[in-house]
């Protein structure tokens, strides 16, 4: 989970985990606008693979991270 900690990190977002099981956690990641508004981003993150997953309105996107929780390019 390290890896979805950092991406965090990087983007200035919360993480508020709504569920865990053994191969993946779920939430939301909560960004604050400098206005103090909040505003949330649900997510699924594969701990094996560190694929994460984000829904966005327009439908989902995947994202690989390395172990900073860098996005990795598409080869």
């Amino acid at each position: 989970m390290k890896p979805l900690v950092y991406y965090c990190r990087w983007h200035g977002a919360l993480l508020r985990l709504r569920g865990r099981d053994e191969s993946a956690v779920w939430g939301e990641l909560v960004f604050t606008a400098e206005n103090g508004e909040e505003e949330s981003q649900e997510f699924r993150f594969i701990l094996r693979t560190s694929k994460l997953t984000l829904q966005q309105s327009d439908g989902e996107r995947s994202i690989m991270l390395d172990e900073m929780g860098v996005p990795l390019e598409r080869s």
